[in-house]
C-alpha cells in the first residue's frame, strides 16, 4: 500500500482501473483474482484486487514505467 500512497493514488483511483482498465495479467491468476492497468500517460498503474464473498481485497497497487514494446502489447489485448 505504501506505493499506492508515495504515487499519490487512493481508492477513488483504484476503483477507476478497475472499471476503466484493460486485462494486463501476465500470467493465469487464481479465481477471483482481478489485476487491471490503464495507462496514465508512459506510465501504467496497476491494480490487482481479491474477490471475497462480500467485498474486494486490494493486494497489491504499482506504477511502472513500460516499453515501447509492452504499451502495444497491452493496447493489442483491449
Amino acid at each position: 500500500m505504501d506505493e499506492m500512497y508515495d504515487n499519490d493514488l487512493d481508492i477513488d483511483d483504484v476503483i477507476e482501473i478497475l472499471e476503466e482498465g484493460f486485462d494486463c495479467s501476465r500470467s493465469k491468476r487464481s479465481d477471483g483474482i482481478t489485476e487491471r492497468c490503464i495507462q496514465k500517460g508512459d506510465k501504467i498503474v496497476k491494480a490487482v484486487v481479491a474477490e471475497t464473498d462480500c467485498h474486494y481485497v486490494i493486494t497489491h497497487v504499482g506504477v511502472f514505467t513500460a516499453s515501447r514494446r509492452k504499451l502495444t502489447q497491452f493496447k493489442r489485448r483491449r
